[in-house]
């Protein structure tokens, strides 16, 4: 079976360009699920009801039944890549019913307390950086993982606009705003040089070293930024991410619109936001009508 699985995450990486993180969760639920069944049990006689032996197993365990859905899912996708390879005849995964995940609102923070975090950071080297990140994670909606990557070239001074490389694979082209121009021009001009160790650095944020920038380092920064200014501690990168969107809704743009600059494959991934946005409505009036 470990010929099997290394095949598959060989697949989802050459050929689906799925990321390490993603690819590293997929490799765990295998080997659990190899580690429910042993070495001895032969890949093409695993049937429907081993397969919800194992959902039972997990849930047993502890597991949420969102976690049981997800490596169940996992398990479709593997078995789904055996039949395609002529492995295997039939899909055991297939047929299993899974709960139905009720999604959450995203967290997100209203407007004065975005203003609030952005005025954060103050005049010194580092925080010139951090308010050139945190307006661009606010300007643009990107993710975290893809402002880790921004190189110099990905930057057009002119248009303002950024080319960003996206889940999958997928480029996008995405806009920025006057106000995060100018943070990100002074960063670029006035604190990057001053970090850079080494001139082959291309990566445009830079820690303290000159090193790249990592998804932890923002994490700590936005930590850092929501600390001095009371803010909910429970923010993550993300959030700006979904106030981004969330923003972006209340103020007339289109579902479709939004959904480009995020980068979402399908647009029922966006329609979460219209949901933020009806419940703020719906709040707002019945604070406000006397006979609400």
């Amino acid at each position: 079976m470990e010929k099997h699985i290394s095949g598959f995450l060989l697949n989802l990486s050459a050929d689906k360009g799925f990321s390490p993180k993603t690819i590293a969760s997929y490799a765990h639920d295998l080997e659990q699920f190899t580690h429910f069944f042993g070495d001895d049990k032969d890949i093409k006689d695993v049937s429907r009801v081993d397969m919800r032996s194992f959902l039972a197993h997990l849930y047993k365990q502890g597991y949420a039944k969102s976690s049981g859905a997800r490596k169940i899912s996992c398990l479709r996708s593997f078995f789904a890549y055996l039949q395609r390879e002529q492995v295997i005849e039939g899909n055991p995964a297939r047929q299993i019913s899974l709960p139905r995940r009720r999604r959450a609102l995203p967290l997100f923070l209203h407007r004065p307390d975005m203003e609030k975090l952005l005025a954060s950071p103050q005049d010194c080297l580092l925080e010139r950086r951090d308010r050139a990140l945190l307006e661009l994670l606010y300007a643009t909606g990107c993710r975290a993982s893809e402002i880790v990557s921004l190189r110099l070239d990905s930057f057009d001074w002119y248009s303002r606009t950024l080319r960003v490389m996206g889940k999958g694979g997928k480029e996008r082209q995405v806009p920025f705003g006057r106000i995060a121009g100018d943070c990100l021009l002074r960063y670029l001009e006035e604190v990057r040089p001053r970090l850079l160790a080494n001139p082959y650095v291309v990566h445009f944020f830079l820690n303290y070293s000159g090193h790249p920038l990592s998804q932890r380092s923002i994490g700590r920064i936005l930590d850092k930024h929501l600390k001095r200014t009371n803010l909910p501690g429970e923010t993550a990168p993300h959030s700006l991410r979904h106030s981004f969107a969330t923003h972006m809704l209340d103020n007339g743009a289109d579902l479709r619109s939004v959904q480009e600059l995020l980068g979402h494959s399908s647009v029922s991934t966006t329609q979460i936001y219209t949901h933020v946005t009806s419940e703020r409505i719906r709040a707002v009036y019945n604070m406000a009508h006397p006979r609400a």
